[in-house]
């Protein structure tokens, strides 16, 4: 994970979805200690809901759940997400801002610039690799089903962790989740769109603490704001 140190306030906030995302920005920067100059770019913008439903998945292709600005879900192939973003990386001109911060916790190869980019993959990545080693059963929640079979690649044997879905866009199915998870040590919440008040919901449920990578991310990047110059 990159801990680089961000040297400056003006951030580029990037989504596979539709920006603003306004269902997330207000509370990850609320947790920080200064202000932030803020510009939201998405995969997704200037699409209409029509364009966007020609790049839905095809053939059993890997799939990305966001959210357009109207709070509609919308699953894309990530091939293509990865394709448009791109195009977006390349409007972020290094002159202009400090550091990239991705709203989105899959592993994307697109994500790549001159500028730090700051992912929740890597956050939840390093979270997973902690609780292995402490031996904890960990829960994982993925925002659609499809996307459990990666999330089983960061296990080496079954009895590590636990998986189901549920959709921080969609029907509130947060309790069915949790009480699937029961049997774990800790839950993690796998989407940059779950937010607190959905892993109350689950932890209820479950009985079992439950964090969200939105949690876990902002808590890696606070460190990166923080961190003091190199003398």
């Amino acid at each position: 994970m990159s801990m680089k140190k961000i040297n400056g306030k003006r951030l580029a906030l990037v989504t596979i979805g539709q920006a603003p995302r306004v269902d997330i920005t207000p509370d990850m920067m609320q947790g920080l200690d200064a202000e932030y100059d803020i510009t939201e770019f998405g995969a997704l913008d200037g699409l209409t809901k029509e364009e966007v439903a020609t790049l839905a998945p095809k053939g059993g292709e890997e799939c990305l759940v966001s959210r357009m600005t109207d709070g509609s879900e919308v699953v894309c192939s990530a091939a293509e997400i990865e394709k448009r973003l791109e195009h977006v990386f390349a409007k972020i001109d290094p002159e202009k801002f400090d550091a990239i911060l991705m709203l989105c916790s899959g592993k994307l190869e697109a994500a790549v610039h001159s500028l730090p980019v700051f992912s929740p993959y890597d956050s939840l990545s390093a979270e997973i690799d902690e609780r292995r080693a402490a031996k904890d059963v960990v829960g994982v929640i993925s925002p659609h089903a499809d996307q459990i079979g990666k999330m089983q690649a960061h296990f080496t044997a079954e009895d590590e962790a636990r998986f189901a879905s549920a959709s921080p866009y969609a029907v509130d199915e947060f309790a069915r989740a949790g009480e699937k998870l029961k049997e774990t040590d800790v839950i993690i919440m796998n989407c940059m769109g779950f937010d607190s008040a959905m892993a109350a919901k689950v932890e209820a449920a479950a009985n079992v603490p439950t964090m969200t990578v939105r949690q876990l991310f902002m808590k890696h990047v606070g460190k990166s704001l923080m961190q003091k110059a190199p003398a």
